[in-house]
Parts: C-alpha cells; structure tokens; sequence
C-alpha cells in the first residue's frame, strides 16, 4: 500500500494546512468581509518579521500569513485576508497556495461565492508541480460534485496519489471510500490500514475513527482496550467527539476502569466545544451525581444545550422533564414537542412516548393514525414497549368519551446509561 510513497517538499506544511482549512470550513467560523491586508494581528500571533517578509514577495511567508489569518482565533480569523495573502503567493508560483485558492474558490471561502473554473483552474496549476494537496482537494471537487459531476472513482484516483504520497487528509478519505463503498469495492481491511496509517502520523479524525470502529465491534472485532487508546489519543489533541467518548467509556467502565472524575473531566471537555454527547455526558453525570457534585438545574442546563444541538437522548430527556414537571414547570406540549423533535431523528425511545400520549390521553392535534405510525417506527427498532403498546392501540381503539390513566412513569426516559455519548 505504502510502497509507491514519495517525499515531497514542505510536505508537513501541506498537511497542517489542509487540515486547518478543513477545519476552518467545516465550522463555517471565517469572517468573510474584505478588510484591508496590511491588517494587523495581535503580539504573538505572528512571528517577528512574517509580515514585512510577506510584503517584500516571500511566497513561503504570504502562505504562512494567509494560514494564520485563515485560522486566528479570538474573533480575528478573516478569510478575505488570506485569500488576498495565498492570490500574491499563488501568481507567483507557489503551489501550496494554488491549491489553497483552489479549495477556498470551491467552497466560496474569503470571496462572495464558489467560482469552480477558477478553483480547477488554481488546482491545475499546483498539480503541475506535483503538490499532493492539490490532487486531494481536486479528489474532493470530484466526490462533492463541486463545479463537475460528482465521480467517486475519480476522487478515489486523486486521494490515492495524494495518500501515496503521505498527506493524512487523503489517507483519511481514502480509507473512508474503502469502508463506504464510495468508487471502490468495501474493503475493510484495506479501511483500517488506511485509518491506521493516518492514525500513528497523529491525523486525529482517523484515531477517532478506529476508537468508534473497535467499540462497536460491527466491522473489526470489538476491542474496547484498543478503542480507548485511540479516543485517548485523538481526545490529547482536543478533538471533541473523541473527549466526550472517552468521557462516555469512563463512566460506562467500556475498556478502562469506571472512574467517573475522568469521565466527567472529558466530558466536559467536549461540551466546553459545544460537542452534543458531551453536552449529555455531563447532564447524566450532574444529574446522577457522579464524579460532580449532584446538580440539577445544571443537569438541566446541559440536557438543555445538548438538546439545542441535536442529541435526541437529550431532547427525549428534556420531553420527560416537562411531562413529569420533575426540573422545570409541567408543560404537555413542549414535551411533546420535545419528543417529537428527537422522534423525527428515528429515537426510538422518543418515539414510544409521543405514540405513548395519545394512549395517555395526552397528546394536542395528534390523530390515531399518526399515534400508531410512532408506536410501528419504535416497535421496528426492536422497541418491545412500543411494539406492545402498537398492537393494542390497533385491536382496540380508545374510545372519545373514556379518559386514560396518564401514567408518565410508563413513558421512556431512557435513562438507563450513565453517560448519554450517541454510539
């Protein structure tokens, strides 16, 4: 696999950045406003002399500037900067920047909007002169149909020239096309060398990704001791998904002894970043009262961020607390909508309870039909609850006039993890 590997100039450099902007685009956190290049960043940022080297014509420091203000932090990051910074050192030859323009031009970042003319035109530039970012962001125009028509055999022709030639990003993606099926035949053996040889150069959404392979045992046979190690070691660098696992496994016992000061260490360390299963991980352990102090408006707090962002256990959660009036004011109808919102991501515990109030005699404008098509969804998720419940409502409809025991002790709170990571 390895064997038609080759050196390439500044390699390092590629990798850092086409990680950072990756990063950068993923989080869609760039300030896009054009702003004056001779802009200043703060003390420290920038090393003594970076830009008065820049300004004079040295393409390395344009291409260094430009990553830097791509990816400042504390509200400073500016992509009109960089695109500014990576076009002097892109006409002038250098063709990390070339690629740079290349990506940023396909994703509309720093400029008003996508131009995919220039950003193959920019890629075709760097190609010529062997720069293996290039042929994996060109890899990436062909997979997301970016400016041509989508070709997953195409973009896993260019990873592979990028991965041979040892940048991560590709290493990453081409192992992804061997586990998905993606322009090539599922191949995981060929899935885990790739992950791997991403994985042991530091690539932290590869050590993650073997973490969540060896956990769930579905594709390589389940090894949590060797899943830990890789969530660790993702988790080091502050790659928030692998925190809040690492948090989920500490609290579970899943490979490593409970300790719940560990997990909510790492759980917090995720929900700090706004990741959703940390978010939950620490409501679980705040309601609990483990390894934290027991806390429920926190409790609530946290099941209330995780919620806002996605977990469905945590927006399930949050249907039982307004049911129940148990952390907040009894409110029929945000737990149901509450349970909805989870319901629509297929959670089949939230699933049950909305099918569950109108048995309950609790649901607002939710007709029979709609009941039994939640309590079916569930049942087919191996939901034995909803599935008993599904059959009863089918044989007996509830008459209009005869009120039902609401029992909100019968709903499912699903409460039964220590800590609420979705894996």
């Amino acid at each position: 696999m390895r064997a038609a590997k080759r050196q390439i100039l500044d390699l390092g450099a590629r990798i850092a950045f086409v990680g950072l902007l990756a990063t950068a685009i993923a989080c869609n956190r760039i300030d896009y406003s054009p702003q004056d290049v001779r802009a200043s960043l703060p003390d420290g940022i920038v090393e003594p002399g970076l830009t008065e080297r820049a300004e004079a014509g040295d393409t390395d420091a344009q291409h260094r500037l430009a990553s830097i203000w791509l990816n400042a932090e504390g509200g400073m990051r500016n992509g009109a900067i960089a695109f500014e910074w990576f076009t002097r050192a892109a006409e002038a030859g250098h063709a990390l920047s070339q690629s740079a323009l290349g990506r940023m031009l396909a994703n509309g970042v720093g400029v008003a909007g996508p131009d995919y003319p220039a950003s193959h035109r920019w890629l075709g530039l760097a190609i010529e002169q062997g720069d293996a970012s290039a042929y994996f962001n060109l890899g990436k125009n062909y997979e997301l149909g970016l400016g041509v028509e989508a070709d997953p055999a195409k973009a896993v022709e260019l990873f592979r020239t990028a991965a041979n030639a040892g940048l991560l990003n590709a290493e990453y993606s081409l192992g992804r096309a061997y586990e998905t099926g993606a322009g090539v035949d599922v191949d995981i053996t060929e899935a885990v060398a790739w992950y791997q040889a991403a994985a042991v150069q530091g690539f932290a959404i590869a050590q993650y990704t073997l973490g969540e392979m060896y956990r769930s045992g579905t594709k390589v046979p389940r090894n949590p001791a060797e899943a830990v190690t890789w969530y660790r070691l993702a988790a080091e660098q502050g790659y928030a998904p692998a925190e809040a696992q690492l948090g989920y496994v500490y609290a579970a016992g899943d490979g490593v002894p409970v300790r719940y000061e560990d997990a909510a260490k790492w759980s917090r360390a995720a929900a700090e970043q706004g990741d959703p299963d940390g978010c939950n991980n620490l409501a679980v352990l705040f309601l609990k009262g483990l390894g934290v102090g027991q806390d429920y408006d926190q409790a609530l707090s946290w099941y209330r961020k995780a919620a806002n962002l996605g977990h469905a256990g945590a927006q399930n959660m949050l249907g039982s607390v307004y049911l129940t009036g148990q952390g907040a004011p009894q409110d029929l109808a945000e737990a149901q909508r509450w349970w909805g919102v989870a319901a629509e991501q297929d959670y089949a515990p939230a699933q049950y309870n909305l099918g569950g109030m109108f048995s309950r005699r609790l649901a607002n404008g939710m007709t029979r039909d709609e009941a039994l098509g939640w309590l079916e969804r569930a049942a087919l998720q191996g939901h034995q609850r909803a599935a008993f419940e599904f059959a009863q409502l089918r044989a007996q409809p509830i008459p209009d006039d005869s009120p039902e025991d609401s029992d909100a002790a019968a709903l499912d709170s699903n409460e039964g993890r220590e800590a609420g990571a979705n894996s």
